[in-house]
């Protein structure tokens, strides 16, 4: 007897451990989800706050910039120096806040992709709602998709993704750059930016054959009125040597032909694409492994919710067993061996 109730005790604690197991994984998949997902909520976060300062700061910029393009700041102090251009009041009422409001609006994009997706998740983890769950299983596998078809564009058609930046970049170059004695920001960072990386235009100088920017200006250089007229490009676009000659001032952007006094037949955009593709293997480790991340997210959310799934169908079949059971107690059954 002593030893059917040990039999009949020893299963029924292999039964109870065995039903343990599904909701100790079901626990271990809520634990990494939500690690996951505050970890998301953290960058994304971060990515909120570079926003704002971005978009807001005008002193800690500022000073980065300027310590950064320091040499190019000297070397338009002494090309203008003693003129009548005020570069050095152009320097100091910089704006970066209106230069850099397209990078604030990437770092806004970047925290709705990381922070909407990880408040689904953790909303749905926690109140154990299934719509919020397929909300954040749906939206996180697209973002996995786009990114991915990101990555493959990138590393095979790099083209369009430069004809993407090309677009806005000639616009505001045509548009809104007004020349090299400008102290709008706009024209101010063109400026600076041709000059630090030696290149001019976008795709090269005949980007300015449509440009709108002053051709006709007159600079009191020594108390000597000098007056450049029919410029081609920018001075910015000769070469520092070049920009600063006695003889016909203004002759290297007037007939930009010799490559060792212009830069006319070098774009920035190009010398910007080198200099990013330098960290490409870097990107596309980091977006792989976001990718990966997110792509196990998916994968453990779809377990959870079935193992959830499962767990609700075991609790209304134990229910309605100890709903029969009680009416057994109370109404008994007549059994067929009973009738005979």
């Amino acid at each position: 007897m002593d030893t059917l109730v040990k039999k009949s005790f020893d299963s029924n604690s292999t039964i109870a451990e065995t039903k343990d197991i599904p909701s100790n994984v079901h626990r271990s998949i809520k634990c990494v989800l939500i690690i996951l997902n505050s970890l998301q909520v953290f960058l994304g976060l971060t990515c909120c706050v570079g926003c704002l300062f971005v978009r807001f700061d005008t002193v800690y910029i500022k000073r980065l910039v300027r310590t950064y393009l320091m040499p190019v700041v000297a070397d338009l102090m002494r090309t203008f120096g003693g003129s009548d251009y005020g570069i050095g009041y152009a320097i100091n009422a910089y704006d970066t806040t209106e230069v850099l409001r397209w990078v604030a609006l990437v770092f806004l994009v970047m925290t709705f992709i990381l922070l909407l997706p990880a408040l689904f998740g953790i909303s749905g983890l926690c109140s154990k709602r299934s719509w919020l769950m397929t909300t954040y299983i749906v939206v996180t596998g697209v973002l996995v998709i786009a990114k991915i078809a990101l990555i493959v564009l990138c590393y095979i058609r790099p083209d369009v993704i430069q004809d993407w930046i090309r677009t806005p970049l000639k616009v505001s170059l045509q548009t809104t750059y007004r020349g090299d004695t400008a102290t709008d920001p706009v024209s101010v960072t063109w400026n600076l930016l041709m000059i630090k990386l030696s290149c001019c235009g976008v795709d090269n100088g005949r980007d300015f054959e449509f440009s709108r920017f002053n051709r006709d200006f007159t600079l009191q250089i020594f108390n000597q009125t000098l007056s450049i007229s029919n410029l081609q490009t920018p001075l910015a676009c000769c070469n520092s040597a070049s920009r600063r000659t006695a003889f016909e001032p203004g002759a290297c952007a007037k007939y930009p032909i010799r490559k060792d006094h212009t830069h006319y037949f070098e774009g920035c955009l190009e010398k910007i694409w080198s200099y990013v593709t330098q960290y490409s293997d870097a990107f596309i480790l980091a977006a792989v492994v976001i990718c990966s991340l997110e792509a196990l997210q998916v994968i453990l959310t779809c377990v959870f919710m079935e193992l959830l799934k499962r767990e609700m169908e075991d609790r209304k079949r134990r229910k309605s067993r100890t709903y029969r059971k009680g009416s057994d107690f109370f109404f008994p059954s007549v059994s067929e061996e009973s009738l005979m």
